[in-house]
């Protein structure tokens, strides 16, 4: 008997950047640590997804000092 397990293929994403982006997107691959392109782009969607549900729930994002106090709020559009 033979049995065959089908894998199930990752949706893909492809979009156009321009060089200054290029640049940066690796840079932040470099900077955070991050394995792959893949990692960031997912660790990028994961934050602004509790960026989103934060503010629709009437709450703020902050960067803080190492205090705690608020420096800058992060203004989702």
């Amino acid at each position: 008997m033979c049995f065959t397990k089908k894998l199930k293929t990752m949706p893909r994403v492809s979009f156009d950047v321009n060089e200054k982006f290029q640049e940066d997107f690796e840079k932040l691959v470099e900077l955070t640590n991050s394995s792959s392109k893949a990692e960031v782009f997912r660790r990028a969607i994961a934050l602004l997804k509790i960026a989103t549900e934060a503010k629709a729930k009437g709450e703020k994002l902050m960067i803080a000092d190492e205090d705690r106090k608020p420096i800058t709020e992060i203004v989702l559009p």
